[in-house]
């Protein structure tokens, strides 16, 4: 029964601390958070911790840390987003690092979730660079790189509450996030029974590949290692997702 466990990182915060407990991490490309010495520290820290690296592009927008979406157009989208990747992927070459695979932060994330032009944007620079996308799981997006036939990684969220349509309740509204315990409880739910409960008190069905924790948090740490720690005492293998033959 294995999991990828993955977090956010590059992002000015304590990756030493949190790496460690990690199966996969997403770094910043710079453009919501991080600068190019902290790009580099995550990437060694992963490669120190034999943690799976992905790239983490974003909307640019450092003032509002990429979480809300921005009014651009998609071909300015496209060149932010493509500058983004190739200096991510010439830090990686420089760091002796391999690049696993893209996951759109915040705003980003959610706007191309929904399988609208964002997405398709999405879709198409995973086949350009040959990587894997890891996006929401049973999202419009999840389905659309499934039927194209891109390799994709279907993520949950460990400390976000849902909506019963399966997408994460706002940021901007009360209850969006979990403490540690309700964090771990939703997680070993949707490892072993593929269910979540809904903020509206629904059971729906979820299946994930990938659990993300978000490494801005203020519990980010210790919610890593006692979400690592209980999923192990369930025999959870905690690994990335493989894309072997």
């Amino acid at each position: 029964m294995p999991i990828d466990l993955n977090a956010d990182i590059g992002e000015g915060f304590d990756d030493a601390a949190i790496v460690p407990w990690l199966s996969s991490a997403n770094i910043s490309c710079g453009a919501h958070a991080g600068s190019e010495i902290e790009i580099r520290q995550a990437m060694r820290l992963c490669k120190q911790h034999q943690v799976a690296v992905g790239a983490h592009p974003s909307y640019p927008d450092r003032e509002h840390f990429g979480r809300i979406a921005i009014e651009i157009t998609l071909d300015e989208l496209t060149e932010s987003l493509t500058q983004q990747l190739d200096f991510f992927l010439q830090l990686a070459a420089d760091e002796g690092v391999s690049v696993r695979h893209i996951k759109a932060h915040g705003a980003l994330y959610n706007t191309a979730a929904q399988g609208n032009s964002t997405g398709v944007l999405l879709l198409q620079l995973a086949n350009l660079y040959q990587l894997p996308l890891m996006t929401l799981a049973h999202s419009p997006l999840h389905q659309q790189a499934q039927q194209q036939n891109i390799p994709v990684i279907a993520e949950a969220f460990a400390d976000r509450t849902y909506q019963a349509n399966g997408q994460l309740v706002s940021r901007a509204q009360p209850g969006a996030l979990l403490d540690t315990p309700a964090a771990i409880t939703q997680s070993l739910g949707l490892v072993k029974h593929h269910q979540i409960q809904a903020i509206s008190g629904e059971v729906i069905s979820l299946h994930a590949e990938s659990l993300c924790l978000h490494g801005d948090s203020p519990q980010a740490v210790l919610l890593a290692r006692d979400l690592h720690q209980a999923l192990l005492a369930q025999d959870v293998v905690i690994q990335p997702k493989s894309f072997k033959p």
